[in-house]
């Protein structure tokens, strides 16, 4: 979320949603900013990969986070990926990173 805001112009909304379906809760987070490169679409989950929007402060993101959420996700038998949101034109209007994870007792 805190990727999502720092990507997303200042007082511009970042949307959570949480959702069942079966046997799998997907979270998913939206914002409004640039998107992310499509040859970066996996990139973004390596290990100290990162790209900060200009005027974002130089050295506070180490490119370890979405990193460690993947982990934790595959971890515990779920995923997390990256998409870029589409508008009517087919330009990109934002990022979406879907979390799914297995529901107890589904």
């Amino acid at each position: 979320m805190d990727n999502a805001r720092s990507f997303s112009p200042p007082g511009d909304e970042v949307t959570v949603n949480l959702h069942r379906v079966r046997d799998q809760a997907i979270v998913t987070v939206a914002d409004n900013g640039p998107g992310i490169p499509p040859e970066n679409l996996e990139t973004v989950f390596e290990r100290f990969y990162t790209s900060r929007p200009k005027g974002a402060a130089f050295g506070g993101n180490s490119g370890l986070g979405l990193s460690i959420a993947r982990q934790i996700a595959e971890a515990h038998g779920g995923t997390l990926h990256a998409e870029n949101r589409l508008g009517a034109d087919d330009q990109v209007v934002g990022a979406l990173f879907i979390l799914t994870l297995p529901v107890a007792g589904g």
